[in-house]
């Protein structure tokens, strides 16, 4: 059996920051698990099947092949 995640350590698997992953929450686009108790502290404990679910939104938000925007200009 596959240990679980916590939301930092799910963010890094996922290849995202745990700020964005926070984002996503808010904004409605992730359903997290639902909190528990751990050692005294609450926590979200991210299974591997909400790992598959974050890494496919990831793949929906950032497309390969977009590229720059065309008024950015490098400095």
């Amino acid at each position: 059996m596959v240990k679980p995640f916590n939301t930092q350590q799910a963010a890094k698997a996922a290849g995202i920051s745990m700020m964005t992953l926070h984002r996503w929450i808010v904004a409605g686009k992730v359903k997290a698990p639902k909190l528990r108790i751990r050692n005294g502290r609450a926590v979200r404990l991210w299974g591997q099947a909400d790992l598959d679910r974050l890494r496919k939104l990831k793949q929906q938000i950032y497309c390969k092949g977009r590229g720059r925007k065309r008024d950015y200009k490098r400095k």
